[in-house]
């Protein structure tokens, strides 16, 4: 299901080949650059680095809070580390513009995501600081549940019965984990509830800001992080910096050497996941990130447990199944009530009937196309028979409107 969803988001509209094109291309067994076997294979290879990244972000978090219990300078640190590795980067890939943003963009584009960000990970990392790596994981995977929430206050869509079932399976895995956490903390599910509501909110904007912008993802990742960072600042001088010359590093045999390779490997894997993320979003349409991203937290979960070993019951296992079950059934849901819609849509077709009119109407006969069985529009500027780009870009922004796509 993956790899397909994957596939339908990256292969090139079929109207862009020639029949010349195929037949060559059905012959050769070298992956060449721009085909899709190629693509579908640097997305996994995306994939994997993005796991591993997120995962090894999340242990280093959690270790280095346990030794050093300041969220927001770790907060401030992975927007630090962000901003450095990213700028070489842009210039390594010679980013056309990279360090040119206007006015405009930097206020309607950028400021919000930022804002968004500095919330979503400040809360994430006081979860983790708080409660288990795995537990604050399949809390956030109740992303899906704010998403149809904010979809429904805010732009009135209405969802379908299996919806509505998937957000159950979700919530009855949160409340069931809730109950069973051995090292269960109200302000730890409180912060991680927060992180994922902020996501939600932020998901509706980056993709839009990406596409409709035509803004490179790791130069929005760059400025993000370089607004992030000058948001937190004053709120990091204001509470943390007093506590920091008054905390007590006598507990520590070596503060230098048990604390900053911590903060070091937060920054790096910090950034390594953001740019992956960033890259596999820019290369896929929202559902298939739904889908990674629903397999990035399954990963998550069982490489915490495996290296932190932190107590967890049958029964918390079962709660973190029915979760991280329920999102999948969601991200199954919403593909296959976007591929519907997709075949619901007009679609322009080469004039083939001879009295048939050219000013885009429906065939007087029956309108209908007698294979698809979908309303045709007929013209003479047209000649392919599939769908019109301009109609399913359309649709695609609609559907990641509140698909909660976007997490790092």
């Amino acid at each position: 299901y993956i790899t397909n969803n994957l596939r339908m988001s990256i292969t090139p509209s079929p109207s862009s080949f020639n029949l010349q094109n195929l037949a060559s291309e059905s012959t050769k067994t070298k992956l060449e650059p721009k085909s899709p076997y190629y693509l579908i294979i640097k997305l996994l290879l995306i994939c994997g680095f993005w796991y591993c990244s997120s995962a090894f972000s999340n242990i280093a978090l959690k270790k280095c809070l346990t030794v050093f219990p300041f969220p927001l300078t770790l907060t401030v640190v992975q927007f630090l580390g962000c901003a450095l590795l990213t700028f070489p980067l842009l210039k390594y890939m010679n980013v056309r513009g990279a360090f040119i943003l206007s006015k405009g963009l930097f206020i309607t584009g950028i400021l919000p995501l930022s804002f968004g960000k500095v919330s979503a990970v400040f809360f994430a990392t006081v979860s983790i600081g708080n409660v288990p790596v795995s537990y604050s994981n399949t809390i956030k995977a109740s992303l899906p549940i704010f998403s149809v929430l904010f979809s429904r206050v805010m732009l009135g869509q209405r969802h379908s019965v299996a919806i509505y079932f998937s957000l159950l399976m979700i919530i009855s895995g949160v409340v069931i984990s809730s109950f069973t956490e051995v090292l269960f903390d109200l302000s730890g599910l409180v912060c991680a509830l927060l992180s994922t509501m902020s996501t939600a909110l932020l998901s509706v904007y980056a993709k839009k800001a990406m596409v409709d912008n035509n803004l490179h993802h790791l130069k929005m990742l760059y400025f993000v992080s370089l607004s992030s960072l000058f948001l937190c600042l004053p709120l990091w001088l204001f509470h943390d910096a007093s506590r920091l010359l008054n905390f007590d590093y006598s507990a520590l045999k070596d503060p230098v050497s048990e604390i900053f390779p911590y903060m070091l490997a937060v920054s790096i894997f910090n950034w390594s996941q953001n740019v992956a993320a960033f890259s596999f979003l820019s290369l896929v349409n929202p559902v298939s990130y739904s889908v990674a991203n629903c397999m990035k937290r399954v990963f998550t979960i069982a490489m915490s447990l495996a290296i932190l070993r932190n107590p967890v019951t049958s029964t918390n296992m079962l709660g973190m199944g029915a979760s991280i079950g329920g999102v999948a059934l969601y991200n199954k849901i919403k593909y296959d009530e976007n591929k519907m819609e997709k075949l619901k849509l007009p679609i322009s077709v080469k004039q083939t009937y001879p009295h048939s009119p050219s000013n885009g109407q429906i065939h007087p006969s029956n309108g209908i196309h007698p294979k698809l069985k979908v309303p045709v529009f007929e013209t003479k500027t047209h000649t392919s028979s599939f769908i019109n780009n301009n109609n399913l870009n359309t649709l695609n922004r609609r559907d990641s409107d509140f698909n909660g796509s976007f997490i790092a």
